[in-house]
Order: structure tokens, then sequence, then C-alpha cells
């Protein structure tokens, strides 16, 4: 019951010091438990104990091995920490693992975004168009392959992808903060705050790592 009630608190009430006591306890009360132990880890970040919740989800990566989630949010957080050759040798053990069909895709957007940040756009461009090729549903993430096309000048294709999202949320939820992401890129400042703003007023969960995701950088 803590860990549902911290995960809620954390992730949609955004009360990030009421969750970490709440998990906290939930880790105290069960100190055996994968899930509390993941669900406190997710929200430290939030608290500026990015460190301690890599050292926490691997703790829960050890408690249910056969659970490849845990993996893959060790290579977020890696990536959050500016490790990034950790993140990306932890995105190819979860894909090398064969983890369920969404984690690989988003191990891809990891090892992506890494490649990214260490300066290799042609490379982050290859792992985000493998990623998408699992995943032709989950469109707002074709927000990522505009980091990369901004990366490398082509801005008429990045502002197509843009723009072809923006038509598709009319009908399919898009996530706002990815659209703000892809506009930051390039570089569209004032658009890219009218989706920040409207993450902030649909309480959309990726704004919880704003502060440390390097896609916002730009901003």
């Amino acid at each position: 019951a803590l860990t549902a009630l911290g995960k809620v608190l954390g992730w949609y009430e955004w009360d990030f010091a009421g969750a970490e006591r709440t998990l906290r306890r939930a880790v105290a009360l069960s100190p055996n438990d994968a899930g509390a132990h993941y669900a406190l880890a997710s929200v430290l970040p939030t608290v500026g104990q990015l460190g301690e919740a890599i050292a926490l989800m691997r703790r829960a990566e050890s408690l249910d091995p056969l659970d490849p989630t845990h993996g893959r949010w060790i290579a977020r957080f890696l990536l959050y920490a500016e490790d990034y050759s950790g993140a990306i040798a932890q995105g190819e053990k979860i894909v090398e693992l064969g983890a369920e069909y969404f984690l690989d895709f988003l191990a891809y957007l990891d090892m992506g975004s890494a490649h990214l940040a260490q300066g290799n756009p042609e490379l982050a461009l290859e792992w985000y168009r493998r990623g998408q090729t699992m995943s032709s549903s989950v469109r707002s993430y074709d927000a990522y392959l505009v980091r990369a096309l901004a990366a490398l000048g082509s801005r008429e294709e990045a502002e197509e992808i843009l723009a072809r999202l923006e038509r598709d949320s009319k009908e399919n939820y898009v996530r706002p903060e990815f659209m703000a992401m892809g506009h930051a890129s390039l570089g569209n400042v004032d658009r890219a705050f009218e989706f920040l703003e409207r993450a902030f007023q649909t309480r959309s969960a990726g704004l919880v790592f704003l502060h440390m995701d390097p896609g916002y950088k730009p901003l």
C-alpha cells in the first residue's frame, strides 16, 4: 500500500518529498521487495539523489533479475548522470537479453541519446530509427529523431516530423514534453515552452526529470 501511495505522490501529485518519505517506509518494511526499491529509486532523482537512485535500482535488479524493467531504468539514470558509456553498455545488455518489446525499444532511445550527448549524431539517428521500427504505434518518440536531425543540420526533415506529430496529436495522444524537446533542439524556444505548459496542465510524467534529461539542455 505504501509503495502504491508513494508512486501516486511522486508521479502524479508531484509531492516529491512526501513520496520519498512514504517509499523509504515501504523499503524499510519490506527490504527484499524489488517493487518498493524500484518505486523509491524512480522518485529519488526528483530530490537530487540520482546516485542513490542508481544504487537502489541495481538493488531492485538483484532482487528480481528476471524483470528487465530495472535494467532499462539503470540505463536511463546513467544517461542522466552523464555516464554515457555506461548507459550504452547497459542498453546493449538489455537488447542482448531480448527483453520484452517495449523495453527493447526504450533501450534504443537511451543509447541514441547517449551517442548524441557524446557528439555522434549519425550513430544516434541510427539507434533512434532502429527503435522506431519496433514501435510504429508510439509516435511521441519520433521527437527524438528531431534531436538527431537537428544536430546533423537536417532542419527541413526535422520540422516535417514535428508538423506531422502536431497533426497526429489531434486524434492520438502525443506527449507534449517530447514535442517541447524537439522544438528546443531546433531553437524554437517559444513553441517549446507552449508544449511544456501543455505537459504541465496534463501532469505528464516526463516533466519530473526535466532538470536532468539531456534532451532539454537547449532550454
